[in-house]
């Protein structure tokens, strides 16, 4: 089991197995896990590598030096094998956003899609995976963790942007440019690799 969270500076990998990274490695029980988050958050390494022989264990002792705010979203096809991305604040992601109280996490992936893109004939397809990342707000640190779901569009709909959301363009992309230079986030990379989209 391999937990992967991404930090405005860098990443903390939780697993019960050794990886080829370069990144300080601690024993989860024995570590001092919030000197070591200022430390990856000042830059002083670009990542941390924390292994523990019962990973899912420590994950949940991780995720209480975080506010945890979860959301889902969608990796949303058309029928051209497009991927539906949104742009906003000079980066490109996927649609998502919080769930709502009585809402399990595909009604929330498939309303968001829906209120981000404008998209009203959407299938739900399978589970792809989540993502963890980290930031501040306030003098909070926030963990979100994203459920993603596969879905499909008959892609003769217009696509219609969530201005008040701060989305100023939604558009499919094809899957050489995402594969190349497409600026996006790395969860949202790490994301499409699992979810073998590419690679």
């Amino acid at each position: 089991m391999l937990y992967k969270v991404f930090f405005e500076k860098g990443e903390v990998i939780l697993s019960d197995r050794m990886l080829d990274k370069e990144y300080p490695v601690y024993v989860f029980r024995y570590a001092n896990v919030p000197k070591l988050l200022f430390r990856l958050e000042g830059g002083e390494f670009p990542g941390l590598f924390f292994i523990d022989p019962h990973p899912d264990v420590a994950w949940k002792h991780f995720l209480k030096f975080f506010d945890v705010i979860y959301a889902a979203g969608g990796i949303v096809y058309n029928p051209e094998g497009k991927i539906l991305f949104i742009y906003r604040r000079g980066i490109w992601d996927l649609p998502k956003g919080k769930t709502e109280a009585g809402e399990d996490f595909a009604e929330t992936a498939l309303r968001e899609v829906s209120e981000e893109c404008g998209l009203k004939r959407l299938k739900l397809g399978d589970y792809a995976g989540e993502t963890y990342h980290v930031f501040w707000e306030g003098n909070r640190r926030k963990m979100k963790i994203t459920k993603w779901y596969r879905m499909f569009s008959p892609g003769d709909e217009d696509l219609v942007p969530q201005r008040r959301e701060g989305i100023e363009k939604a558009e499919w992309i094809d899957l050489e440019q995402i594969n190349g230079n497409l600026r996006t986030f790395p969860n949202i990379k790490y994301l499409l690799l699992q979810a073998k989209v590419y690679g």
